[in-house]
């Protein structure tokens, strides 16, 4: 199946805009992208799992705002490629810092676009996924990106960090169970949770509360269960340093 990296471009002068689009053009590889001449604008428009890579300038409108862009980016977003143009190589340390894959010097020259490029490419085919049928065409759907299932009616509503899917009537969840790891708790016959985006656990309602706000039910035959998946969850994350 062909792969076309969905690109963010973040840039405020007209001409280094310009030359990074000709180099993503002249690179051919397939590429969808979005253009802003403001962090502001970009922020406005930013949904984790939205985009593969973004190119973001470190200094917009003479002040270091890319480097405030990035970390809330990197807030809710983990995976997707992140990617530092500028006319200064003091930032290098904070390119690190935010996990940035790379630091362009202006003017971005060809090669590095296109090296920028394949590795984002690389990684969005080698990602995690999980398989599933969505309006009659089979989807490698990020893990990372999935809150929770939800089955409703004949379908499984699969609930994104940038949105819900809706599988085809065949799959069921008890077709989905078996595909994901360890950190999915099917919960609810209706609902498994990916405990990375759980915020907290409400025993007395008897549900999880997603990052999103949204409420994912816990039966009460699997609340003793569900309580220690989560804790257990959460400080192996502690112990491991991650971010969410």
């Amino acid at each position: 199946m062909h792969t076309i990296l969905n690109i963010a471009v973040c840039e405020d002068d007209e001409n280094d805009m310009s030359r990074l689009l000709s180099c993503i053009t002249e690179s051919g590889v397939s590429a969808q992208c979005e253009t802003f001449s403001s962090c502001e604008t970009l922020m406005t428009a930013f949904l984790a799992g939205r985009y593969d890579l973004i190119f973001l300038d470190i200094y917009m409108d003479e002040i270091q705002q890319g480097v405030d862009a990035a970390t809330k980016i990197r807030e809710t977003d983990s995976v997707v490629t992140l990617a530092f143009t500028t006319t200064s190589t003091e930032h290098t340390l904070e390119s690190y810092r935010l996990k940035a894959s790379s630091y362009l010097e202006k003017p971005v020259k060809s090669a590095d676009v296109r090296e920028v490029l394949e590795l984002a490419l690389n990684k969005k085919k080698n990602i995690p996924s999980v398989n599933l049928l969505i309006d009659g065409t089979y989807r490698d759907i990020p893990l990372d990106s999935i809150l929770y299932f939800e089955q409703q009616n004949l379908s499984v509503i699969v609930n994104t960090l940038s949105g819900e899917l809706r599988t085809s009537r065949t799959v069921k969840l008890k077709n989905i169970e078996p595909l994901l790891p360890d950190n999915f708790l099917r919960c609810h016959h209706s609902y498994i949770a990916n405990l990375k985006y759980v915020n907290r656990i409400d025993r007395e309602w008897k549900v999880f509360t997603m990052q999103n706000g949204s409420n994912v039910h816990i039966r009460q035959q699997t609340m003793k269960k569900a309580t220690e998946a989560f804790e257990n969850y959460r400080l192996n994350r502690t112990r491991q340093g991650g971010v969410r």
